[in-house]
């Protein structure tokens, strides 16, 4: 309901210039960013870059982006971010035409495309992108100090049995359904689902779906949680899920849980490269066994949240992936 403000300011000195969507709905609802006076301010301005970049690829932005490197003859560097899987259906049809019109020739010109996983850089070469251009670049994660635990559960009045956390947009793509299903069988008066995060949609059909669960108090819905209140969250969970049923690559929900020293169980379509017992938790397959043994076993293992938290500083550390970043940059 508001526009973020002012729309020219400097931040630690780099200068930031934001351009207000036609529709705030469409950004809302359906992630359909237009911003108003973009692509003319990118053919006016591109040739003053030493490079453009873009965090997306199915985007008017990012198309804008392509054709303004292509018209200022800049290097365009890509980050896809999870964003590169196909569809079926018309859906998928309709991607397939797009990617033939902006995405597989933006792939192709790219001199360096950034892949959080080695299943994302398999996927820009699927579409085109040269192999030579392709580099692993973890999900940089700032500082996490975690809070001092207890504060989620008692605000919710959730005790001090055991708690498994699903943080995350309740929508059909978040296979918020498939964890429920595999975690049934260990739910009851010693251990409880949390669920965190804005409702898209799907939340009256999953109460429907499980009621005797909610109603029973075995799977609490909380409602969103912004800024230091998720990390009280992350800090009294147990075990932190995340099952996806479409490929996003590394989730940085996951990888702040970890960071606050709770151990994760995500799917492999939410991968955080390395992640293994020894370090801290498990990937995966979407499979309600494999996702029940993981809790399970991470339950059970009192020192698997310090193994996590050490993983992820480790290899997530934002200054050491910026500045893998900028030696990147500086060879293009």
């Amino acid at each position: 309901h508001a526009r973020a403000s002012p729309l020219v300011e400097t931040l630690d000195g780099i200068r930031v210039r934001r351009f207000p969507n036609l529709s705030n709905e469409l950004a809302w609802r359906t992630k359909k960013y237009l911003p108003r006076g973009l692509f003319t301010a990118l053919l006016r301005a591109a040739g003053r870059y030493d490079a453009l970049h873009v965090t997306d690829t199915r985007t008017y932005v990012a198309a804008s982006a392509l054709v303004a490197s292509s018209a200022r003859r800049r290097p365009l560097v890509v980050s896809a971010f999870g964003s590169l899987p196909r569809s079926a259906g018309v859906r998928g049809a309709v991607k397939d035409a797009y990617d033939l019109a902006f995405v597989r020739p933006m792939l192709r010109r790219s001199p360096l495309l950034l892949a959080q996983t080695s299943h994302e850089a398999s996927l820009y070469e699927e579409l085109g992108g040269r192999p030579e251009a392709i580099r692993l670049a973890p999900l940089p994660l700032p500082p996490v100090r975690p809070p001092k635990p207890g504060a989620f559960r008692a605000r919710h009045a959730l005790g001090d049995g055991r708690l498994v956390l699903f943080l995350g947009r309740i929508n059909r793509l978040k296979g918020l359904d498939r964890l429920i299903e595999a975690l049934e069988p260990l739910l009851g008066e010693e251990t409880t689902l949390a669920v965190v995060g804005r409702d898209d949609g799907e939340l009256v059909e999953l109460e429907t779906r499980f009621s005797r669960l909610f109603a029973d108090g075995r799977v609490r819905f909380l409602g969103p949680l912004y800024g230091d209140e998720r990390f009280e969250a992350y800090v009294d969970a147990d075990v932190f899920c995340l099952t996806p049923t479409h490929w996003e690559e590394t989730s940085v929900a996951s990888l702040e849980a970890a960071a606050c020293g709770t151990p994760v169980v995500v799917t492999e379509q939410a991968e955080i490269p390395g992640l293994a017992p020894e370090t801290g938790g498990f990937v995966v397959p979407l499979e309600q066994d494999a996702i029940r043994a993981a809790v399970e076993a991470a339950l059970a293992d009192p020192a698997l949240g310090a193994r996590a938290r050490r993983h992820v500083l480790a290899q997530h550390d934002r200054d050491a992936v910026v500045a893998q970043l900028e030696g990147y940059l500086l060879a293009l």
